[in-house]
């Protein structure tokens, strides 16, 4: 008797909750980089920020909308706050990513596995349950993020689901400058990711095929 092993279909797109006060960034072209560094722009200065400050802000917006749609990423979402305290930054891309040749894309994403380092940077290896998909690998950790070649430090947290019937994985990446408030969010990172779900039937944001193979993303 000969078995056969059923081949579950690819899904076509997804849903993602992310809290009311965030934003869904279109990440198709460099309109929308103008347009959403304009938004933060607006709230920095209504803030009271000086012109050059907001246009830091600004600036960091756009590079991180920018990075993701060279990525070839199919989604993003972020918030930008001002509190008594000061800002608060934080943004939510999902890609579509291709593992290196050897399958290990947690080992590609993490390079080296250190606690800590003497820089303060450190990452960790975990796994997690997403409720409607079941085990995915997570690392997370404070890292140095480079985009358009201007470096900065940030916590990142990166959630690999793999996506059923296809050798691809999607990739859930929350990062965030606010070094003090790392911890909290990490936990909102993962109460955000943690609401995935996939569509077949053409609901949420499409899943398109990847620009490009990718042995790492993110920092």
């Amino acid at each position: 008797m000969t078995g056969t092993t059923a081949i579950s279909p690819t899904p076509t797109g997804f849903l993602l909750r992310t809290p009311e006060d965030w934003v869904d960034f279109s990440v198709a072209d460099e309109a929308s980089e103008n347009r959403m560094a304009n938004e933060v722009w607006t709230r920095a200065h209504d803030g009271g920020f000086t012109d050059e400050q907001a246009g830091q802000y600004a600036e960091q917006l756009r590079r991180s909308v920018r990075q993701a749609r060279i990525a070839g990423a199919v989604h993003a979402a972020g918030t930008f706050q001002v509190y008594e305290d000061g800002p608060l930054t934080a943004t939510v891309l999902v890609s579509v990513v291709t593992p290196p040749a050897t399958g290990d894309i947690l080992g590609a994403l993490t390079a080296v596995g250190q606690p800590a380092r003497a820089d303060g940077t450190w990452r960790r290896v975990s796994t997690a349950q997403i409720p409607a998909i079941g085990t995915v690998g997570r690392v997370h950790g404070i890292q140095n993020v480079t985009q358009d070649g201007v470096s900065f430090r940030c916590a990142v947290m990166h959630t690999v689901v793999p996506l059923p019937g296809s050798a691809n994985v999607l990739l859930v990446t929350g990062s965030s400058p606010n070094l003090a408030e790392a911890e909290e969010l990490f936990e909102l990172f993962a109460t955000i990711t943690a609401t995935l779900t996939f569509t077949w039937e053409g609901d949420g944001p499409a899943l398109t095929p990847p620009v490009a193979s990718s042995g790492g993303a993110g920092s």
